[in-house]
């Protein structure tokens, strides 16, 4: 195992210059002038529908502060902290920014919104999500989970093993758990398990305690403008990790394991099936009710880890965990019994129900490293047909990642493509589904669906009894699936 004795540590600077580094730094600097979280506070949140701000919001709220907030369209976070006393606006209003002492704004909202131009001539500080993360996490040991694929399962495997270990950490993710009936909540130890986000360089702003990083992937390089920036991002991420020791880092992803090596030569511990690996799963078994492996630490069995959820990407997830709790000093056997009773989260191989005989699954997926692991895990959980509904998400990443998406459907039966779905972003000329469909190899059938009535269709005319139909992407393709399940009732 990789220990802290006489490890060189290596503390990098942001090497992207422009307007959100200097953010990023800015806020690092100003986080102590910021209003106390307590009890009576008035926050304002714009955007606090989104999973992320809507989990910070709740976790205001069991504060005790006063929570105002509001967003384009009602969803079920927005009905949940309505019921929980907060004030909330569907559309702008800037009049409930007046009382407010700290106002939060997800990244998607621009500088033109109402409520931000209110709260800027008021005075007031504004700040984005992620520096409010860092607000509430830094107060506790923080736990974050980083990386381009996996942070939402990891974080609630990790927050679940706690749990089952007798801990009671406060748990902030990008998903659903149905242990703690939401996507957040106000802890009563010392930890703080918290999803962090690199797609705005925000997760820089935090000072983990430990992370645990799943992979390094060319992912928002709007952002970022290259790879190669993104890793240095990543680097001085794991470097701000005071002791190498609580550095968990997967060894399996080539980028992260090289950038690893070269930044922090031995600081960090490996986790993985690959045979470098401190932490690694030996003898798996992948079956249809789930995931098994042996893991060794070195070469020495350290326990078995056994998952209820499908996909190899799932049970290197558990891998990530197991090695976590082993550095905090957590037996074996407490994290395992922690990751046995996982089932999953909202939107990650969420199984939806049962239509015409038909298993319907929703996937957040919409990278295609996520999307190949999420049809492998497919393919373990079925004897029956494969069937997969697209939905791309974003102009950018379809058109940055286009040729990776067209190799990335290999072995599906049935693949119905809708639309790009825009998340805000312009069209680009020559981006769209229809113009990846004649690319896409090495599927059986193929259907271009322009609307989601269109998917619906569809899916009637083809889907047959003991189908598995797997719905994808960060948008709102599950919406179908949905109609489709109301009207079999």
């Amino acid at each position: 195992m990789k220990l802290p004795g006489g490890v060189r540590v290596v503390v990098l600077m942001v090497s992207k210059v422009g307007a959100q580094a200097v953010e990023i730094m800015s806020n690092r600097n100003r986080m102590d002038s910021l209003p106390e979280l307590e009890p009576g506070t008035p926050i304002h949140f714009v955007g606090i529908g989104g999973i992320g701000v809507s989990g910070l919001a709740r976790i205001c709220l069991e504060m005790g502060c006063r929570v105002t907030g509001s967003d384009r369209a009602e969803n079920a976070q927005i009905q949940y902290l309505q019921g929980r006393g907060a004030t909330i606006c569907i559309g702008e209003d800037p009049g409930l920014v007046d009382d407010s002492r700290l106002v939060v704004y997800s990244s998607a909202v621009p500088a033109t919104h109402q409520e931000r131009i209110r709260a800027e001539s008021l005075g007031l500080p504004t700040i984005r999500r992620g520096t409010l993360l860092a607000l509430v996490a830094n107060r506790n040991r923080l736990l974050a989970v980083a990386g381009t694929h996996g942070k939402s399962s990891t974080s609630a495997m990790l927050a679940l093993a706690l749990r089952k270990a007798g801990l009671d950490p406060t748990v902030i993710i990008g998903g659903t758990l149905p242990e703690i009936g939401g996507n957040a909540c106000l802890g009563s130890d010392d930890y703080c398990v918290a999803e962090s986000d690199e797609s705005d360089g925000s997760f820089l702003e935090l000072d983990p305690y430990l992370a645990i990083v799943t992979n390094v992937e060319d992912d928002h390089l709007e952002h970022y403008g290259n790879l190669s920036m993104l890793r240095n991002a990543f680097a001085e991420f794991i470097a701000s990790v005071e002791d190498p020791g609580r550095r968990i880092l997967c060894g399996d992803c080539p980028h992260l394991y090289a950038m690893a090596r070269r930044e922090l030569g031995e600081g960090f511990l490996a986790y993985g099936f690959s045979d470098w690996c401190d932490v690694r799963g030996v003898e798996m078994r992948f079956e249809p009710e789930g995931s098994f492996c042996r893991v060794l630490l070195q070469d020495e069995t350290l326990g078995h880890l056994r998952i209820q959820v499908p996909g190899r990407h799932m049970l290197s997830n558990a891998l990530g965990v197991y090695a976590a709790c082993f550095a905090l000093g957590l037996a074996p056997e407490e994290a395992a019994r922690g990751l046995a009773a996982y089932r999953g989260i909202g939107r990650r191989f969420e199984i939806l129900g049962r239509w015409r005989g038909a298993t319907l699954i929703d996937d957040y997926a919409h990278h295609p490293t996520e999307i190949r692991a999420t049809l492998q895990a497919l393919r373990q959980y079925t004897e029956g047909r494969c069937v997969a509904v697209f939905q791309p998400h974003r102009f950018s990443r379809t058109d940055q990642l286009f040729h990776e998406f067209a190799k990335t459907f290999a072995g599906v039966n049935l693949l119905v493509l809708t639309e790009v779905y825009p998340a805000g972003e312009p069209p680009r000329p020559g981006v769209s589904s229809k113009h990846l469909m004649p690319h896409i190899e090495g599927v059986e059938e193929i259907v271009y669906a322009p609307d989601l009535l269109d998917v619906e269709e569809a899916l009637k005319a083809r889907v047959a009894d003991g189908d598995a139909v797997l719905f994808l992407g960060a948008g709102n393709v599950n919406q179908v699936a949905f109609r489709l399940l109301a009207g079999s009732r």
